[in-house]
């Protein structure tokens, strides 16, 4: 039996009391959680929303619609599919979808604007998307459970008796930072996972099975149920995102409103930070989508623990990294790593090529090694063997790299922007200084480079400079930190880099 479908054995066995079997059996033979197929919803770096789906196309074998609200994209799967739909590495953020309209009328009048949200909650399908929420929050608890129990089994394994207990709390401490099966805000800690979501799943199965369309009581003998909900009321809250200038409102207003008709329809109780389910209504001009949040936070958050003034999103050095469309034995360097976002991501995504970091601050390459080692450390509490990956760091200059001319197949890098390290004005230095060293090291006619940067007019020129190294294929227009960038992906042409170097 399959580990998704072991959660939903253990999910019917959380969510139904024995004494409730019974009354809710003809329910159960209609509609198992195993046989669902649901919309989920998913947020990615703006601009990478076809990279997206075709991740999404390649391992779920869905195929998404990219939503006119640029960084999100839709697709179906079935409810088997959940524990791979997080395994995603484009997306940050995930949602099951209760109910889209394409085309929702809004009154002119705020208040009747308002009204057709309130309404809007009796009517939509809330059945099947609280099932999965339900389904997504027991794996979240599995799979804790089952990193606990591994790391103490190794630690076991790994120490001598008489040892002292350092090193397990250790592992305990970094093993898991970021579960696979991401969160929603703030409505779990993974290190008390376990203590909080048997309470949650009894609940949310409660207020599922007792409530109807109508907002009524479905099942005449559950009075174990409404026992439980009077005990321990689901707690949730409602965020908007608005965008669009054909609104009467705000979207305080619409979560407010939309949030108290939901709160009438449930009976949960309202609670802004100490949630348990999120729900999110999405407005776009006249585009309307109902979800429920299947991550507390996003789900780039997987790598990183030591972070840098500019630290790289790994969703985006996924995006980065398969813009290049890296091959086996490939030589991937990124000469400004960082953190080491880029070189990381591709280690755990493309073992089959070789990952290289570098940079000129020390602090950067410390904090890229540590990085480094607690990814491998991660591995280990996991796999209770020592792993290795593809991956190296080492300090550098970026203008003056020690490598051999055309060595590297492919370079992937986030360029300094000149706001927070150096400056615009160095930049136009170090850009053609950066763009030639680039084209000495990587292999004529095939060497790639996929380069972001929010200096595009320092780029652009010069990149003119060394036209005759590099010709620019493809430009995504990306959004980071709320500044308008671009990512390039040069190539590299057939000229011989000796006799250009001469007549540079």
């Amino acid at each position: 039996m399959s580990g998704v479908e072991d959660a939903a054995g253990v999910l019917s066995e959380v969510s139904l009391d024995d004494a409730c079997k019974l009354s809710s059996e003809n329910k159960e033979a209609n509609a198992s959680p195993k046989d669902l197929v649901v919309t989920i919803g998913a947020t990615v770096p703006t601009g990478f929303e076809l990279t997206a789906a075709d991740e999404v196309q390649e391992k779920l074998g869905s195929k998404s619609l990219i939503s006119k609200d640029r960084g999100k994209i839709y697709f179906k799967i079935p409810v088997t599919n959940l524990p791979q739909v997080h395994k995603l590495r484009s997306v940050d953020n995930l949602f099951v979808v209760v109910q889209e309209f394409s085309d929702f009328q809004f009154q002119e009048s705020k208040e009747e604007a308002l009204k057709d949200l309130e309404d809007l909650v009796k009517t939509l399908p809330w059945t099947d998307p609280l099932e999965v929420w339900k389904l997504n929050t027991s794996l979240k608890k599995r799979k804790t459970k089952w990193k606990k129990g591994n790391q103490k089994s190794n630690a076991k394994k790994e120490k001598p008796e008489d040892a002292i207990d350092e090193e397990g709390a250790v592992s305990n401490e970094l093993s898991d930072p970021v579960p696979s099966v991401s969160e929603s805000a703030e409505v779990q800690d993974p290190g008390s996972t376990d203590e909080m979501l048997p309470e949650e799943e009894e609940d949310l199965s409660d207020s599922k099975e007792d409530i109807t369309s109508n907002g009524e009581n479905k099942n005449g003998s559950g009075d174990c149920k409404k026992h439980e909900m009077k005990d321990e009321p689901l707690k949730f809250r409602v965020t908007c995102n608005r965008a669009g200038d054909n609104h009467s409102f705000k979207s305080n207003e619409a979560a407010r409103d939309f949030g108290g008709a939901v709160q009438d329809f449930f009976q949960w109780k309202a609670d802004m930070t100490n949630f348990d389910v999120e729900v999110l209504l999405n407005i776009h001009n006249n585009e309307v989508v109902v979800g429920i949040a299947l991550t507390e936070e996003s789900l780039h958050r997987r790598n990183i623990t030591h972070f840098g003034p500019t630290t790289l999103r790994s969703t985006l050095a996924y995006g980065m990294l398969r813009f290049c469309d890296p091959q086996p034995a490939d030589i991937i360097i990124d000469p400004m790593c960082g953190t080491g976002a880029i070189p990381i991501e591709g280690a755990a995504e493309w073992p089959n090529c070789y990952h290289l970091a570098g940079d000129n601050h020390s602090l950067a390459i410390k904090r890229t090694a540590n990085n480094i080692s607690y990814i491998l450390k991660q591995l280990q509490s996991e796999k209770g063997t020592s792993p290795s990956k593809p991956i190296d760091c080492i300090q550098w200059d970026s203008c003056n790299l020690p490598l051999r001319t055309g060595s590297v197949d492919v370079v992937v890098t986030d360029m300094p922007f000149g706001k927070r390290i150096g400056s615009k004005k160095k930049n136009w230095d170090l850009y053609p200084s950066c763009l030639m060293e680039m084209g000495r090291i990587c292999r004529p006619r095939s060497g790639r480079a996929v380069l972001l940067t929010q200096d595009r007019k320092c780029f652009l020129k010069a990149l003119s400079k060394v036209g005759h190294l590099w010709r620019k294929s493809h430009t995504i227009w990306v959004n980071v930190g709320g500044l308008h960038a671009a990512v390039y992906l040069l190539k590299r042409s057939a000229e011989a880099f000796e006799r250009i170097a001469s007549q540079w």
